[in-house]
């Protein structure tokens, strides 16, 4: 066994309780040391991350009400109802020992060889069955709906799972149907007005007017930032938008518009009934409208949203690019 695949697999197991934050101060910097040098380890712990942020924001999600009175209505009628398997009182113990008494006095004298002509009685000697608690009826009943529950929040929760890369393509086929913003965003993207400024650092002052942080994002190589300017929005609050020209290896040049907003004031509803895809550490929700690729994602308290002239997979790159700025 290569002597680096026998380490990491040692590291793998207490990648878990690092993330958890259980390890001693020379464990986790054992650790950190190790993450450091190793890609494999790195790219497992960011895989890590982006799913426990998943999980943590699909838990939030509770059962239907419905669901969850329908399951204790089942419960509480099962454990109301008389234990006809109960364990026998006190009274109903000693009559059962008293009767058995004699039976063992049998046994006994059969032993011996006390039987008629030295034969054994025919004595039954199969063994009684014992009675079970009730405990064990509501345990049986129990369980199966405790698994009925598990199986319907497992499908709500796989519902609500990064896409693979081969579901791209069901994807594609997704939109955000008639949200406003959306629409709003779209306009503007296919039909750009003029940016008030190509400044980097007066499109940062827009921050005071979109009330949260606003920067002006790498994207990629072939991307160039051509201004920004701010955008009116929902119920009187604003957005910055900022506008990028993409040159293709071909020479064609595509268009790229970032919007940056506070996901407080300014919402995008329609993005929670597409399915999240993991691009990175990032979650990113992806979908079609009027024709163009628009894809959401929040970090923290910024919401960004990206509509571009390229496909969905890029738009999705391009979203997760601005929030590791």
């Amino acid at each position: 066994m290569n002597p680096s695949d026998s380490r990491c697999s040692s590291i793998a197991r207490l990648l878990g309780a690092h993330a958890d934050g259980q390890l001693d101060a020379a464990k986790t910097v054992e650790i950190d040391d190790h993450l450091g040098a190793c890609e494999t380890c790195r790219e497992r712990t960011a895989l890590d991350r982006a799913i426990r942020g998943s999980l943590k924001k699909s838990v939030k999600t509770t059962a239907p009400t419905d669901l969850r009175t329908r399951l204790l209505a089942a419960m509480t009628a099962e454990v109301a109802q008389p234990d006809a398997e109960a364990e026998p009182g006190p009274r109903e113990a000693a009559a059962q020992a008293g009767a058995q008494r004699p039976e063992r006095a049998s046994a006994r004298a059969v032993s011996r060889g006390g039987g008629v002509g030295g034969e054994a009685p025919d004595v039954d000697k199969t063994p009684k069955p014992k009675p079970r608690p009730a405990m064990l009826r509501h345990w049986r009943t129990a369980i199966p709906v405790a698994s009925a529950a598990a199986i319907a929040l497992a499908w709500g929760f796989a519902a609500r799972q990064p896409m693979a890369a081969g579901d791209a393509h069901s994807s594609a086929r997704a939109g955000f149907g008639n949200d406003e913003l959306v629409k709003q965003f779209v306009d503007v993207h296919s039909r750009p007005i003029r940016p008030e400024t190509a400044d980097s650092r007066e499109v940062r002052n827009f921050e005071r007017e979109v009330g949260v942080p606003v920067h002006v994002p790498q994207l990629e190589k072939n991307a160039r930032f051509v201004g920004g300017r701010l955008l009116p929005v929902q119920g009187g609050e604003r957005a910055a938008m900022l506008q990028y020209e993409v040159v293709r290896p071909t020479g064609d040049v595509q268009r790229v518009s970032v919007f940056i907003y506070d996901p407080r004031r300014v919402q995008i509803r329609s993005a929670e009934q597409l399915p999240p895809r993991a691009v990175g550490t990032a979650e990113v929700r992806v979908g079609q409208a009027r024709g163009y690729s628009v894809a959401v994602a929040q970090h923290g308290d910024v919401g960004y949203a990206v509509a571009s002239d390229l496909d969905d997979s890029t738009s999705a790159q391009y979203v997760a690019a601005v929030e590791r700025e």
